[in-house]
């Protein structure tokens, strides 16, 4: 890996700081089996404070998501093996790996629901359940609205940085989605005549149209394995 990024400001809180990290703009783990490997995977300065708590909700919510995935499918090749991996107590290094393996076993499990508790108004678009099982047998992982905001938020800022150079201050705001393949609709055509796409191999893809007069405002159409999608919207505050 390079070397330290030099003293500046971090991507997410935008504090000056003497000592900066390289933060993976999509995490690493999440990157599948798929991925070339030679592919380079998109690095942004950050302090280590969101460095360190990126990292436990980016690990959080791969087990989480993982776990709802398909194993053969390439654009997701390794993610549920890993998912599982991550709470498997018989994968561990050492005593205290083994004994946070299994608190995540059984946190994931306390929040799990079952059968007919399971609201189907509330489940992730393109997490539906692709197979004819009983209601009785449906089981459904719950996941964190603040985590997945969280991380469509740090993609958006990452790209902007990348692509422009710029620090997303206070004068914007950032506004997330969760939408249907149909609801999002309006955004993907806006994209796609006015922005481009960025690709990290078959799991990772984004669509981004950045309005060329600040280089800031902005819309991202974020899909992730396949399955998990989010959009994100930059606009001046007093737009």
């Amino acid at each position: 890996m390079a070397k330290r990024p030099p003293p500046g400001k971090c991507v997410h809180c935008l504090k000056e700081t003497d000592r900066l990290n390289w933060d993976h703009v999509f995490p690493s783990a999440w990157y599948p089996e798929s991925t070339p490997k030679d592919m380079y995977k998109w690095q942004i300065p950050s302090c280590i404070h969101c460095n360190n708590q990126y990292g436990v909700l980016e690990k959080d919510l791969m087990i989480r998501l993982g776990l709802c995935l398909e194993p053969h499918d390439e654009a997701c090749r390794g993610i549920a093996e890993k998912a599982l991996r991550s709470i498997d107590p018989n994968a561990a290094k050492n005593n205290k790996d083994r004994i946070a393996r299994l608190a995540k076993r059984r946190q994931i499990l306390s929040q799990t629901m079952e059968g007919s508790t399971i609201p189907n108004e509330s489940i992730y678009p393109n997490f539906e359940s692709r197979y004819p099982i009983p209601e009785s047998e449906r089981m459904a992982v719950t996941i964190s609205k603040e985590s997945t905001d969280k991380l469509a938020e740090k993609i958006a800022r990452g790209l902007l940085y990348l692509d422009n150079g710029v620090f997303v201050d206070d004068t914007y705001e950032i506004s997330i989605f969760v939408l249907t393949d149909e609801g999002a609709a309006p955004f993907i055509e806006i994209i796609r005549k006015f922005g481009k796409e960025h690709s990290r191999g078959p799991g990772i893809h984004v669509l981004v149209a950045i309005v060329p007069d600040d280089n800031t405002s902005s819309v991202f159409a974020i899909t992730i394995w396949g399955r998990f999608k989010t959009y994100v919207v930059v606009q001046r505050k007093d737009a």
